[in-house]
């Protein structure tokens, strides 16, 4: 069964660093990002999620030299493959209750207009947007499922 992913920009800076969210090194995004495009599943962008992408690809600070080069070439060859990276020439419309989002995760309203327009999974590991969601009621009136990169990677 394919099951479609959007990964938040932090997943891909990490997967870059070679790191988890403390800092720590750790694989887990990049094994998470090479797992979905591995395996029989997709990752979900639109044009703004695209562009946050390369733009993050695109800086030298975020990356080790090997591994950005092998994950940005990664992503641009998933581009060509069928039904590995969906969605790219469009982008994702507003919604009603985005009015909901938490004055901290307004930045992030892009990928929660893509994610309540797709229902993907959101994998982030942005606290308060997770917590903004919830809160919100956003979460659960659309049935969001929004994981961590560790929990994505164990129920791949």
């Amino acid at each position: 069964m394919t099951t479609r992913f959007i990964l938040d920009e932090n997943v891909v800076i990490l997967a870059q660093k070679g790191e988890d969210d403390h800092g720590n090194k750790d694989i887990n995004c990049l094994d998470l990002v090479t797992s979905i495009i591995e395996i029989c599943h997709t990752i979900t962008v639109d044009d703004v999620l695209w562009e946050k992408y390369d733009e993050q690809l695109n800086r030298a600070s975020n990356q080790i030299p090997q591994v950005g080069a092998y994950l940005m070439s990664l992503l641009w060859n998933a581009l060509m493959m069928p039904n590995k990276i969906e969605g790219t020439g469009h982008i994702a419309p507003a919604f009603n209750e985005e009015l909901l989002i938490p004055p901290g995760s307004t930045k992030d309203t892009y990928i929660v207009r893509l994610t309540v327009e797709t229902g993907a999974i959101l994998v982030t590991t942005d606290g308060p947007l997770r917590q903004g969601l919830e809160s919100s009621g956003i979460q659960s009136t659309y049935g969001l499922t929004v994981v961590s990169p560790e929990e994505a990677l164990t129920n791949l």
